[in-house]
């Protein structure tokens, strides 16, 4: 498993490896399994993820949780300043 990984890795750093020929010398040289070898040469990335047993498509998020008792800045008072303020607007 880790040949495929230093593999994969390789062609993602070396631009090199975008030429099929190095692709295909590279994939030989890491002595792979036959059947993980000819996915790669036939970049068929959807046989690979099986071969791989890995899942592609991972979401995570994250939502905050809610309180149940209003805290006291969220509690209206009743002072009668907001009276006050509308007088004063108003006037």
């Amino acid at each position: 498993m880790s040949n495929i990984i230093q593999l994969l890795e390789k062609i993602g750093q070396e631009a090199t490896l975008q030429n099929s020929n190095a692709l295909a010398q590279a994939i030989k040289e890491a002595e792979l399994p036959a059947e993980l070898e000819n996915t790669l040469l036939k970049q068929d990335s959807v046989a690979l993820e099986r071969q791989l047993d890995i899942c592609p498509d991972i979401i995570a998020f994250l939502a905050p949780a809610k309180d149940d008792e209003p805290s006291d800045e969220e509690t209206p008072e009743d002072t009668g300043n907001s009276t006050d303020i509308k007088q004063a607007v108003n006037v």
